[in-house]
């Protein structure tokens, strides 16, 4: 059995953060704590403790459960398919469970979401969850495995190898006053955290960092609504990478390079762009264009957009390149007060990632600085050089752009004015929205160019 290290996990929607509270209710005092550890590992959220944790869990809230499971022991991002398999629910998670092969429903398109679960069935469900995350190959159970459990002739025929699994390893067994298994009893929202819990510490990997949780949305090149759970965890160094990446020691150890104020950097992105350090008084440089061109970092971008070295010449050729993503961000009422809301945009599908964790940071900053308007991707015409602007691409963003003008040297300004310490919509140099964008390997038009231009609104990742 392996150690646990201690994380601090946040479950973060589509539609919003969930605010840390404390339980509305609370687990038994046998129970307490696993499920506290189930908690901060992100199998399970805050919102679990919003029902009865002795009430019987449904089928739909602990497959919610195993797909987190299944994502933090594997430490892969795990998506919905545009086809849904069940016609009695529209919940993304049994259609994550059934496409990783972990569930199948009745075989007529039925998943019975508001049913509840029996012992039996939850074994079914976790040694499948583990073949399918390749960990449990052949599995011969051993010979007096059902020894002491009187009621073993009640376990069905099809559920057999999988109540033996879980009672051979330790993660399920018979009631500690009689022995009996109970297999048809249903199964307590306490007991299915818990036994969740016991499954990662059996067979999960350790995490150093604190790691967070998101359901993130796009859509595809089809125009399919694509919904995916993203695990990823933020090193000791600062960096955030993917959950993936927690244990790659190439990408979190720090590296010599022209990276930053400090020469060195904090892993990276899930691009794989290098993340800035920050210099020692804890800010980002704030690069300019030609210092990109001079290291060599201009071309890997570029590289990274266009793995093939062709730019795209169309709107139908940069559509299919792109991601419909909403960000969390903060907005301000007629009364001045701040509220949490959304934004949605397209943006190049390599680094819609990279952009999610940008506004999440942003987000979550004690400066919770008011994003009202983005424009990222949009087709538009050859500029006077015949380039295309990095807005063709999908790798710009322009974001309140009224309150961050871009001033031309001939004087044509767009937008209207710029007016950090005055307007709050509009972004100092060293601002938590600057400097975000500039850890993440973002230029910025305030001074991201040597000429007269000025373009406080545009945040760049090529360059342009």
């Amino acid at each position: 059995m392996k150690r646990i290290l201690t994380l601090c996990i946040a479950l973060i929607l589509i539609i919003g953060i969930i605010p840390t509270v404390g339980f509305a209710y609370e687990p038994s005092d046998w129970a307490k704590s696993n499920v506290e550890k189930a908690m901060k590992l992100s199998i399970i959220s805050e919102e679990f403790s919003k029902k009865d944790y002795e009430g019987q869990i449904s089928r739909s809230d602990f497959i919610n459960i195993a797909v987190n499971l299944y994502a933090t022991i594997t430490a892969e991002n795990i998506s919905t398919y545009p086809n849904n398999p069940f016609s009695d629910t529209t919940d993304p998670f049994p259609n994550m469970a059934y496409y990783a092969q972990f569930i199948s429903g009745d075989g007529e398109g039925h998943f019975f979401p508001r049913n509840s679960l029996t012992r039996q069935e939850l074994c079914k469900i976790i040694t499948n969850l583990l073949g399918a995350a390749r960990i449990l190959e052949a599995y011969y159970p051993s010979e007096n495995v059902f020894e002491g459990i009187p009621d073993a002739d009640k376990i069905a025929p099809w559920a057999k190898d999988h109540v033996a699994f879980m009672i051979d390893n330790n993660i399920m067994a018979g009631d500690y006053e009689t022995g009996a298994f109970r297999p048809t009893d249903y199964v307590s929202r306490q007991e299915a955290a818990v036994i969740a819990y016991r499954c990662y510490v059996a067979y999960g990997p350790n995490f150093d960092g604190q790691v967070k949780t998101s359901l993130r949305q796009h859509t595809d090149a089809k125009g399919n609504t694509i919904q995916t759970l993203v695990k990823t965890v933020t090193l000791e160094n600062g960096a955030t990478v993917s959950l993936a990446n927690a244990n790659n020691p190439n990408l979190t150890q720090a590296a010599t390079g022209q990276i930053g104020g400090s020469g060195v950097n904090n892993g990276f992105a899930p691009s794989g762009t290098p993340l800035q350090a920050p210099d020692a008084n804890g800010m980002y440089l704030s690069k300019t264009y030609p210092q990109t061109l001079e290291t060599g970092e201009a071309a890997e971008k570029r590289a990274r957009i266009f793995p093939d070295g062709l730019e795209y010449t169309s709107a139908e050729e940069a559509e299919s390149h792109m991601s419909q993503i909403t960000v969390n961000v903060w907005k301000v009422n007629d009364s001045g007060q701040k509220y949490a809301s959304t934004l949605s945009f397209k943006i190049n599908s390599v680094l819609k990632d990279d952009i999610y964790q940008i506004f999440e940071e942003i987000f979550d900053s004690p400066e919770q600085p008011p994003i009202k308007d983005a424009n990222a991707y949009g087709w538009r015409s050859p500029m006077s050089s015949g380039s295309y602007s990095d807005h063709n691409y999908g790798t710009a963003i322009d974001l309140n752009y009224f309150e961050n003008f871009c001033e031309y040297p001939s004087g044509i300004t767009v937008g209207s004015f710029y007016k950090p310490g005055e307007s709050i919509y509009s972004f100092p140099a060293d601002g938590v929205v600057v400097q975000t964008f500039a850890k993440y390997g973002w230029l910025w038009g305030g001074n991201a160019w040597i000429g007269k231009t000025k373009d406080y609104m545009h945040f760049t990742y090529l360059g342009k």
